[in-house]
């Protein structure tokens, strides 16, 4: 057991949390280290698209969250999570783990516990600045905390010890952040639009219809690349070829890093991923908060970048009214100052190298442990 390297590294549920993981097991691979990367069915094609490496063994766990609202769903869920954890525990017996890292969502779970059951390290991950429910389930099992915003918005009692790292994001991204952000004079304004995993239905309506209704001295300055839901893809390029903007289309982004450097400005969710890479490129960024995020966790991110000075919120009340939309667009996108100074706050506090950190503080505890 000696030469045993095997590491358990959780994710699921979201592109938020396994991006991240992903990146900590590229960074493991280089001190030859054997991954065992654990996700659900819902994250488990995204994982392998972004892992290459064929030396990350990528499993697949039976299980996700619970409902509100639908006591035969939750029935469903508890099987599953019965299961996830006789899956967990073969898992455990199989390869021997001698750490574990869990980046939240409910996948983590049966891996975490039966990790704690056998006396295997943990290390968890926090990216949102509210804990999230698993990690809250699972902060008493863990040997540290680590989170990617300087503070936790459900800790005012103290109640959860931490370690400040940041978050990892992929080495493409961290490129950007040499790179000299500048608007030049007569040149487009370069926006891109996203929406979380998939194109968000309010990008498509709200957004798209408000920079359409720009006055068309404001419309020829501007050139946007936007992610958009196939269904919503005819509906959208009717409106921009109507209102003559210089736009693409693309129902996924293949090439994050490449459209984060070329826009000048990104709209989008205020997922912790999302926000992450958005530092750490040095773009601003016009948020709009997934209403529907537990514990209301998006709008408390978004509210914190706002007060670092690297983005702007708009809030529900101004989505659904037209007339303040389009001029709190305008008052972003057309001064240059502005974005400048966004975009320099979004350098100033964002933290490279999270996923070295990661790996030294596994390596920490097991040197503590030998």
């Amino acid at each position: 057991m000696k030469n045993n390297k095997n590491i358990f590294i959780i994710g699921g549920g979201t592109a938020g949390h396994v991006l991240p993981a992903i990146q900590l097991s590229k960074e493991f691979i280089k001190y030859d280290y054997n991954i065992i990367f654990i996700t659900d069915s819902r994250m488990y094609d995204f994982v392998k698209k972004n892992i290459s490496n064929r030396d990350i063994n990528i499993l697949c766990l039976k299980g996700r969250g619970f409902y509100k609202r639908s006591i035969v769903k939750n029935i469903k869920s508890i099987c599953l999570l019965v299961y996830a954890f006789i899956q967990s525990l073969n898992y455990i017996i199989k390869y021997k783990p001698i750490i574990s890292y869990g980046f939240g969502g409910a996948i983590t779970l049966s891996p975490i516990i039966m990790s704690k059951v056998f006396k295997i390290p943990i290390i968890l991950h926090e990216g949102n600045i509210v804990l999230g429910k698993a990690n809250k389930l699972l902060y008493k099992y863990a040997n540290i905390l680590t989170t990617f915003f300087p503070i936790l918005d459900n800790n005012s009692n103290n109640l959860y010890n931490y370690k400040y790292i940041g978050m990892p994001v992929r080495k493409e991204i961290e490129n950007i952040y040499k790179n000299k952000y500048e608007i030049k004079n007569n040149k487009l304004i370069n926006i891109l639009i996203t929406g979380g995993s998939l194109g968000a239905e309010v990008m498509a309506t709200k957004i798209a219809t408000a920079l359409c209704f720009f006055p068309k001295e404001f419309r020829n300055k501007i050139s946007i690349l936007q992610q958009v839901r196939e269904e919503n893809y005819s509906y959208l390029k009717k409106l921009y070829d109507h209102s003559l903007i210089n736009y693409k289309l693309e129902t996924y982004i293949k090439n994050m890093p490449e459209s984060l450097n070329w826009c000048h400005l990104i709209i989008c969710r205020s997922g912790a991923g999302t926000i992450a890479e958005n530092l750490v490129a040095g773009r601003p960024s016009i948020m709009i908060p997934l209403p529907s995020s537990s514990d209301n966790h998006q709008m408390k991110n978004a509210l914190m970048i706002e007060k670092l000075g690297a983005g702007l919120v708009i809030r529900n009340n101004e989505i659904n009214d037209q007339n303040k939309l389009i001029f709190k667009l305008k008052s972003i996108i057309f001064n240059s100052e502005r974005l400048c100074m966004m975009s320099k706050s979004a350098k100033n506090n964002s933290i490279l190298g999270a996923e070295k950190k990661l790996v030294n503080l596994g390596k920490e505890i097991l040197n503590a442990k030998n």
